[in-house]
């Protein structure tokens, strides 16, 4: 509290003011609001503390501060000054990339309405709402530059694991009715029409989540040649980053393997760049053969729950792939044979009980297409009834096959384990792109023009460096959420803001009066060593004003 009880006493009354000291230079000044009278005083100073203020307003504060401070760690207001060349943008920016990552809603509705209540309205100077978009050209122009300066200041203050760069690409949905040169149409999902408007979003990011390089592209961009453009681009402008990095991979689905796309990654292998992917499903049967389920060693375990571990079993092998010499590993998970196996034994439950109840033949034989067990599954017609022939053989073979599954690498060197960790870490680029659309919103994007595309999008991986390097904060003081339990509780933190009268007073006082924060986030302040405000006058205005 920056306001204290002050106590003057004449002869045999006391009088209450409230007192604040200030330092100017080597001497310290103090402010007084006269109260009144103890008494009095005493119940002016309960009324404002609980009190409904005049023109109340809720002001959010907890998540602007914990994200400034991670932002003035890496002096990211500097570093947007420095391209933007102007101090009130940098700053302006600065806040709007904070205040958009703990309220993803549009920049109109985060200007007008969501800054009016956060705590940043004070330090962040817009003359008027398009000022943003002005602020956002100018950004656009070294939106690379800027991400390179913050990450290559993160590295050093947060000590990030620069041993591995996985590097993967997603699509983002724009809300536009026409292609231009960066949106495309296409698939953002195997579940939406191909007429889908869309750019490519590209992310390399280290074990910890932190996004280290993004770059956009053109929706209708293969994989393989943006991964390509991407590792020429971070590899010569950004080279003093990368150089620090032991090595990077592409990891990329088995739909894009075919023999093209192969031989186009080989050659990035003479860049210091290497891939790793999964063999297709029917391609994969001539290596599973060449080893013993029964004696293949644990290379892979994590704790699904107390108790339960899930195990990968697997040996590595120098086999041909599309007639390249690749190193080759073959996993068994039992977990995933054992649910496969129930799942074809239910399938195999329903087609029985279809025959049972006496559905027609036509359905049934639908239904047994849908499973894919036409060569397991016979209907045959028995004089009135119908009957289906169980192939156990069958059955059995396909049983045998569950549960495994085929990597390969032009890395020469890798162990099974170091093969299977890195193909897992694709995990942590999907987990990234999942909190981009669904906890930050990344999409559908409303920008028009390219340019604001694009820097919408990079300013919203801003947004996921900052919440990425507070997790590694935390995660270094034993302090552990998910993404987004971590946002919500970031911004769990709120204060009133009004006006106190009292006819007694010469002035009418500003209040700011926050609210008790849960257990949890005050050990995220206390953490981060960030002083949590609290009760205080803003300012005096005469009752007459």
């Amino acid at each position: 509290m920056n306001w204290h009880l002050h106590e003057i006493k004449r002869k045999t009354k006391t009088y209450i003011s409230l007192q604040k000291n200030q330092r100017e230079g080597k001497k310290i000044s103090s402010d007084y609001i006269y109260l009144g009278s103890i008494d009095k005083a005493l119940k002016i100073f309960a009324d404002i503390q609980i009190k409904p203020l005049e023109n109340e307003k809720e002001v959010s504060y907890s998540g602007e501060m914990i994200l400034g401070s991670i932002a003035n760690s890496i002096n990211f207001s500097k570093v947007l000054e420095k391209y933007t060349k102007d101090e009130r943008i940098a700053e302006a920016l600065n806040n709007i990339i904070i205040l958009r990552t703990l309220f993803p809603v549009s920049k109109r509705r985060l200007v007008k309405i969501r800054l009016e209540h956060s705590i940043l309205k004070d330090s962040t100077d817009l003359k008027y709402f398009e000022e943003v978009y002005e602020f956002m050209d100018i950004l656009h122009r070294n939106m690379g530059d800027i991400m390179n300066d913050a990450v290559t200041k993160a590295v050093k203050i947060f000590h990030l694991d620069l041993n591995h760069l996985i590097i993967d690409a997603t699509r983002i949905k724009i809300w536009k009715d026409k292609e231009t040169d960066l949106i495309r149409f296409g698939y953002c999902s195997r579940n939406e029409r191909k007429s889908s408007p869309q750019v490519n979003l590209i992310l390399g990011v280290n074990n910890q989540h932190v996004p280290l390089f993004v770059n956009t592209y053109p929706g209708n961009t293969q994989d393989v040649k943006m991964f390509g453009d991407f590792i020429d681009q971070i590899s010569t402008r950004y080279q003093e980053l990368t150089s620090h990095i032991k090595e990077k991979f592409v990891i990329f689905d088995q739909g894009n393997v075919n023999p093209g796309n192969i031989d186009y990654l080989q050659e990035l292998k003479t860049k210091g760049v290497y891939f790793v992917s999964m063999v297709k499903t029917s391609s994969s049967g001539k290596f599973i053969k060449k080893v013993d389920k029964s004696a293949l060693p644990v290379i892979y375990s994590k704790e699904k729950s107390k108790n339960v571990v899930t195990k990968i079993y697997g040996k590595v092998m120098d086999e041909e792939v599309y007639k390249k010499k690749s190193r080759v590993l073959v996993c068994y998970n039992p977990d995933i044979m054992e649910l496969k196996c129930k799942i074809l034994d239910r399938k195999v439950e329903h087609i029985k009980k279809m025959v049972k109840v006496g559905e027609t033949q036509d359905d049934i034989k639908m239904q047994i297409s849908k499973y894919h067990l036409k060569k397991a599954l016979k209907i045959v017609k028995r004089g009135r009834k119908i009957e289906v022939e169980i192939d156990d053989n069958v059955l059995e073979v396909r049983k045998k096959g569950y549960g495994f599954f085929v990597l390969f690498t032009n890395h020469p060197e890798l162990s099974a384990k170091e093969l299977i960790a890195i193909y897992k870490s694709r995990d942590i680029v999907e987990q990234g792109f999942r909190a981009l659309k669904s906890d930050l919103e990344i999409d559908p994007v409303f920008h028009s023009r390219d340019d604001r595309i694009e820097t919408h999008t990079v300013m919203v991986v801003f947004g996921y460096l900052l919440m990425s390097l507070l997790s590694v904060a935390l995660n270094g003081r034993k302090i552990s959420y998910s993404f987004g339990e971590l946002k919500e509780l970031i911004r769990s933190g709120n204060a009133v803001e009004g006006f106190y009268e009292n006819e007694m007073m010469k002035n009418r006082l500003k209040l700011w009066r926050p609210i008790k924060l849960g257990d949890e986030l005050e050990e995220i302040f206390r953490k981060l060593k960030i002083k949590i405000p609290g009760f205080d006058v803003k300012e005096c205005v005469p009752t007459d004003f």
